[in-house]
């Protein structure tokens, strides 16, 4: 979440061994609350930073700008800006909530200048322990209880009944039991792509892959707190199979990516190559 400039700094530290904000035209994906928008344009010297964000209102933001930044309603999916006008497009863990990543991806490469980059990061990537990313509010970080409360995967291979009823048996609090219900099985700010899904987005996003990292984690609170002891019994593999999942999708939490567009070559034809 950006809700701090700590994440912020390490956000910006990963992204600067690909590219550098100076003097560049830079579009932020999902902008949340605008927090990185004003971190960039307030610690760096980037040319213009436009934040788009489609529930401002969720996030208690309205339209805004000054002499560098601004901060505008927009969706991924159709992007309000021309052909070839950043130097640069980021994303903090919005990739997730995407309903159409190829059509993002495709607006992301038409709004990008030749040479122009692309940085992600994003987790939990939906085929994780976690992954049905359960949180109380938008603007609230993750709650470890209520994490604990949900079984590793049980959202890839439990029905809407049966996790209801072994969180009955859990004896949670029946409001918290239909906000995890609701959330796994109707919630629409969730993509649900796998691992695989999004690897094959990325290869087939008509860029070239500069950098891709998977951050890998078999516990639900890997993410969070750092552990490391593993989750995934042999109860859960076998439930696994017999869902649509690939079990070789199941350790990948989150995921960092830098793509660059390359500048069309024409052939002899006149078309582009």
């Amino acid at each position: 979440m950006r809700t701090s400039d700590e994440s912020n700094a390490m956000f910006c530290s990963c992204l600067l061994k690909h590219t550098n904000f100076d003097g560049k035209r830079i579009l932020d994906i999902g902008c949340g609350n605008g927090d990185l928008v004003k971190y960039i344009a307030r610690n760096y010297s980037p040319a213009s930073v436009i934040g788009v964000e489609p529930f401002l209102e969720d996030w208690g933001v309205e339209e805004c700008e000054e002499d560098n930044w601004c901060i505008v309603s927009g969706n991924a999916h159709n992007l309000a800006f021309d052909d070839e006008c950043f130097d640069l497009v980021i994303s903090f863990s919005t990739f997730e909530h995407i309903a159409d990543i190829r059509k993002a991806l495709s607006e992301i490469r038409r709004v990008l200048r030749p040479f122009g980059k692309f940085y992600t990061e994003f987790m939990p990537v939906w085929t994780s322990a976690a992954g049905h990313h359960f949180v109380d509010s938008m603007q609230s970080w993750w709650n470890s209880e209520h994490i604990t409360l949900i079984p590793p995967w049980g959202h890839l291979y439990m029905s809407e009944k049966e996790m209801h009823s072994y969180l009955v048996s859990e004896h949670v609090d029946n409001d918290l039991i239909e906000k995890i219900v609701k959330h796994i099985y109707h919630t629409n700010i969730i993509n649900r792509y796998t691992r695989t899904d999004l690897v094959n987005c990325i290869m087939g996003s008509g860029m070239v892959i500069k950098h891709y990292e998977e951050r890998i984690s078999f516990n639900r609170l890997g993410m969070i707190t750092g552990e490391k002891e593993s989750e995934l019994t042999d109860v859960i593999l076998q439930s696994i199979q017999n869902t649509p999942y690939l079990v070789t999708d199941l350790g990948v939490v989150g995921m960092r990516v830098c793509l660059e567009k390359y500048k069309e070559i024409k052939s002899r034809s006149g078309g582009a190559i």
